[in-house]
């Protein structure tokens, strides 16, 4: 019995200190720990990495995107209104022709039959005009001596205008899609297509939203698609002042020059109308700009915080109007958390 009292003693004055020995281990423990602490609060600060740029002066605009295939300025189809046979086309691509030039020569029976009834009715017309001035008919058989003339009139024109077809204004043929003895009717595409290719014409169209920044006489920028390393030039024309009541867009007209008419028609055509611009500016990566305007500047090695004014604010750059100097260097990337006076590092550009 006294074995067994003397051993739970001694059990219990093990257990006992156990415990202070843990406890005693964790106390140091957490002042170690609480040291490691405040050595790192109380350390040297270690420096941020960033990238860097340099504030340039360069043009820099905003601009409203389109797109679409080239049209000569004036551009049409040369075709009848009526159905008939194909005679005679007197014209190739390429061909330049002046206006009322005879480019396409239709079947002329039609023409035959009208016009000796426009002749028959004309005749008759002077003959009643006489026998009216004497008065020797009553005014209504004049009249419709008259009518039947001016109907005649008017048929015979149409026929003509559709048996002999003329150029409506000086340009190149740049397109024939028949041939002689052929027939043709309305609705199926022209005959030939005549164009100004001197200059082109792009039609576009606008949004709401897009409208109110534009007006007439705009600089456009122009790539098209098989001189991608050349940029044209051209004007905004022709903005409508309503929109169309089925899509609700504004339609509007790029007019280009082509020079040496190296540019064909139909080809695809990219660009952008310029709404604002600005030359000389100070320009900055959009990336730079933190938020509230401020921008980062990189002096002796540490980040040097500037609040800026900005000016036309693109997707990749930005204008700075007040801030900045050509040839600041400011920080482009790793702004993220960064405050003024923080030492950094450039890794690159």
């Amino acid at each position: 019995m006294k074995d067994r009292s003397r051993m739970m003693k001694l059990k219990s004055i093990t257990g006992i200190l156990s415990a202070g020995f843990i406890i005693t281990l964790l106390s140091g423990c957490g002042a170690a720990s609480q040291k490691t602490q405040q050595q790192t609060n109380n350390g040297p600060v270690s420096e941020i990495y960033v990238k860097t740029a340099t504030v340039q002066k360069e043009e820099i605009y905003d601009s409203i995107s389109f797109s679409g295939r080239l049209e000569g300025n004036k551009d049409v189809m040369i075709m009848p209104q009526i159905p008939g046979k194909i005679e005679e086309i007197l014209v190739g691509v390429n061909d330049r022709v002046l206006k009322n030039d005879l480019l396409v020569r239709m079947n002329a029976d039609s023409l035959e039959q009208v016009e000796a009834q426009y002749e028959a009715a004309r005749k008759s017309y002077e003959r009643f005009g006489s026998l009216y001035a004497d008065k020797q008919i009553a005014a209504q058989v004049y009249d419709q001596s008259k009518a039947g003339y001016e109907s005649a009139r008017a048929a015979y024109s149409q026929v003509l205008g559709n048996t002999e077809l003329t150029a409506p204004f000086q340009g190149t043929i740049v397109g024939k899609y028949f041939d002689e003895n052929e027939l043709y009717s309305p609705g199926r595409r022209g005959i030939l297509r005549l164009a100004q290719i001197e200059k082109l014409k792009l039609p576009i169209t606008v949004v709401a939203k897009d409208y109110i920044k534009l007006s007439d006489g705009m600089e456009a920028r122009i790539t098209v698609e098989a001189f991608s390393d050349q940029i044209f030039t051209g004007v905004l024309r022709d903005l409508s002042p309503g929109a169309d009541p089925v899509t609700g867009l504004f339609s509007a007209n790029i007019i280009m020059d082509n020079p040496d008419n190296r540019l064909p028609v139909g080809i695809f055509a990219t660009g952008g109308v310029i709404f604002q611009a600005s030359e000389d500016a100070l320009v900055i990566p959009r990336t730079a700009l933190s938020a509230d305007n401020v921008v980062f500047t990189l002096e002796s090695g540490r980040a040097k915080r500037r609040v800026v004014q900005t000016g036309i604010l693109l997707a990749d750059k930005v204008e700075i109007t007040e801030g900045l100097n050509e040839g600041d260097t400011i920080i482009s990337e790793g702004t993220m958390g960064l405050e003024d006076g923080m030492a950094v590092k450039a890794i690159g550009r």
